[in-house]
């Protein structure tokens, strides 16, 4: 059986996963979806709500305000106008590069299936009612309580322009959405194979006939007689017309559709054999696989000198990094195991995007950064590429940028380096800073940590001591009496009352941390997991408050997911194997089975490494181990071309402690592998029971700072 069978694009579409059904290839530029009546989520889809139609650009599994959902086409049947039906479904389908739904009570059939760059189009209209396509240059996603234009996405512009009787081009001008307030152009090609009776051309003003109109909104319209079957291709571009068609013509157009859906299935199975698993349940491997596949959806690949707008350099570029905060967590850490390659490229997009605007991005899409949620999670990046020796990336000109972000005040810290002047000063991030001020000094002080690494990596010395040294102020925010991090002003008085189980009811809002409380980012010292153990009292405190944060307070959210680990820094490998087996039943495998935003792979990440028992300590070269949860999971590692083979011997669900273990035969009595000791390939074997061991007790993983 192909592994793409195992894959399920409805899993975790609905809130909060945001996740699309729609088809795509591996980092495509377009994301061809359905989406539903207004309001809409971030993809543009939610179950509940009736359809309107299928656009060509997504974003997948964020959350904010609503950006893209751009080139929408809308079957309908009846006289032409320039609003199309809202339908409801009936035999709703959806499969690696492909999705089917017969539209209601039109009896429209819809076939949808696509390339890297061109969205593939199969309708079938009922006899007994005109048909029609409507094409709507001004679409954008539409999420709750937002306004177009401003607070999510609208349409500023655009035309559109019959060609021939089987052509239509056009542009879309739009601006608005999370994260920036820059406007983007996406530009189409679309050609069809059935000759239309009517076209006509409209927007705001109306309908009426012509072959071409100009501004926002710009709609058009193909009118067919009943019964006609109309196979579409549109290409999509956010450089030119000729770029869309030349990728409608390259890649889709003289092919049928179903040659170019088994062309999406080919393309996929590769990247789901990265990680090849054995055992566990029916429903675990069709989530682990959809999250495969879900991890290899963002960013979009723009090619080199080929589909960015902005200059060219000769360095591949990147789309949607939506975002580096997010994915720093663990989903870059698992590419650069199985797809090396493509981190290394990412870093490089990075480089080239801070050598032409000065800044290293947090989060990058359409030619602009965009919000940055805490601090650089690129400095966290090149960190650990260096750690792990990936090769092709000049680190020497990392570093300069890395350091540009401790050293030098930014103008505008919403969308690049930090909020200098009081860490720098004062040595803490005062509640002076508007948002997130207690997060945003964890994360600062991390990333210290990170360029003093690099530093040291690079023969730097006098900078690493800098740096690490600037990597301790991390404590300056620690509150003793409360056994936690907690906002100070710039008086260097703490804020009282303060209640570390709260946060603002829009917690991207709080203004000390950033979506979360003080009991849940004050795990967050991943440089000095030592330092908090001693904090909290030693071994036994430290536990006690791990499992009151678990009982009381823990989310499955991106910046929490690294915590079911923590125990290993206390001896307590089988907490960890408890714990996790706990979060991970909160994946099912249905629509509403993702508790969160799938965050750009964060999510996928974490499922996918806790199931095979490997998973990384983001920005280090240091992975932490747990009794995996199926029985063999074999992984291909790119940087040597090596597989990994993780097996565990007698697991069930009660027999989840690691009892022993080995490493290429040889006993391997801690918790914890380097990056050098697993990336040349090799065996990681455990023997599972079902009561707790010394196994992991006693030689507890290392901290940086310790």
């Amino acid at each position: 059986m192909k592994l793409i069978q195992h894959v399920d694009p409805f899993i975790g579409v609905n809130e909060y996963g945001n996740c699309l059904c729609g088809p795509y290839l591996p980092h495509g530029l377009v994301r061809l979806s359905p989406d539903t009546l207004v309001p809409q989520s971030t993809s543009g889809y939610q179950t509940k709500l009736p359809l309107m139609g299928f656009s060509h650009t997504h974003l997948n599994g964020t959350g904010g305000e609503g950006r893209y959902g751009n080139i929408l086409v809308t079957p309908f049947v009846g006289l032409p106008r320039l609003n199309g039906d809202i339908s409801e479904r009936e035999g709703e389908q959806a499969a690696v590069g492909y999705y089917r739904v017969v539209l209601k009570p039109s009896n429209v059939e819809v076939e949808l299936t696509a390339t890297a760059r061109a969205g593939v189009h199969r309708y079938r209209f009922p006899d007994g009612a005109p048909a029609n396509l409507l094409f709507d240059t001004g679409a954008v996603i539409q999420t709750a309580g937002s306004a177009p234009v401003t607070s999510t996405g609208g349409s500023i512009g655009g035309y559109v322009e019959f060609t021939s009787p089987n052509e239509l081009v056009g542009r879309g001008d739009f601006k608005g959405g999370w994260g920036n307030p820059f406007p983007y152009s996406v530009f189409f090609y679309a050609k069809w194979d059935a000759t239309p009776k009517q076209r006509l051309v409209g927007n705001h003003l109306g309908l009426g006939d012509g072959v071409s109109v100009i501004g926002p909104n710009a709609k058009a319209i193909c009118h067919f007689e009943p019964g006609t079957e109309v196979n579409l291709v549109v290409g999509i571009s956010f450089v030119s017309i000729a770029k869309a068609r030349a990728s409608a013509e390259g890649q889709a157009i003289g092919k049928s559709f179903e040659a170019i859906r088994h062309e999406a299935e080919e393309a996929w199975e590769p990247l789901l054999s990265s990680i090849r698993i054995e055992g566990g349940t029916e429903e675990q491997q069709k989530v682990f696989n959809t999250f495969l596949y879900r991890l290899h959806c963002m960013p979009g690949d723009l090619g080199i000198d080929d589909e960015f707008p902005f200059w060219q350099s000769g360095v591949r570029q990147y789309n949607d990094l939506l975002a580096l905060w997010d994915s720093v967590r663990n989903a870059n850490s698992l590419l650069s195991l199985i797809d090396h390659k493509l981190e290394v490229g990412i870093l490089n997009c990075l480089l080239d995007v801070a050598e032409h605007n000065g800044w290293l991005p947090d989060c990058w899409f359409m030619g602009h950064s965009a919000q940055i949620q805490g601090g650089s999670s690129t400095d966290v990046l090149f960190c650990e590429a260096a750690l792990k020796g990936l090769e092709g990336i000049d680190y020497a000109k990392a570093l300069t940028y890395m350091r540009k972000n401790n050293e030098v005040e930014s103008p505008d810290p919403l969308l690049y380096g930090r909020h200098l002047k009081d860490y720098r000063d004062l040595g803490y991030v005062s509640t002076e800073v508007p948002m997130g001020s207690v997060s945003r000094h964890l994360e600062y002080a991390y990333q210290d940590w990170c360029i003093g690494t690099l530093a040291e990596k690079l023969g730097q010395g006098e900078a690493a001591k800098q740096f690490y040294a600037s990597s301790r102020k991390v404590w300056n925010l620690w509150r003793d009496d409360l056994k936690c991090f907690g906002p100070k002003d710039k008086q260097g008085q703490w804020v009282t009352p303060f209640d570390p189980s709260r946060h603002a009811k829009f917690s991207w809002f709080d203004p000390y941390f950033y979506e979360g409380s003080s009991w849940q980012w004050s795990w967050n010292v991943q440089h000095d997991i030592a330092g908090l153990v001693v904090r909290y009292g030693g071994a036994e405190g430290f536990i006690a408050r791990l499992d009151e944060f678990f009982e009381k307070y823990f989310r499955l959210k991106e910046t929490m997911l690294n915590t079911p680990y923590l125990y290993l820094y206390a001896g307590r490998p089988d907490k960890t194997a408890e714990r996790l087996r706990i979060c991970l039943k909160r994946y099912r495998a249905d629509r509403d089975g993702l508790p969160d935003n799938e965050d750009m792979g964060a999510h996928s990440a974490f499922y996918i490494c806790s199931m095979i028992g490997l998973y990384p300590a983001m920005g280090q070269d240091l992975y932490w181990l747990t009794s995996p949860m199926v029985k063999r999971s074999v992984m291909s590692l790119s940087q040597t071309g090596k597989e990994l083979v993780i097996e565990a011997e007698g697991g069930s669900a009660e027999a989840i402690y690691v009892q022993r273990a080995w490493l290429n035969g040889q006993p391997l009595e801690r918790a914890w592998v380097r990056h050098e000791e697993i990336v040349h390939g090799g065996t990681l074997r455990f023997e599972l029971g079902s009561k707790p061991g010394d196994w992991g007790t006693k030689n507890i993983p290392p901290t940086p700072l310790s």
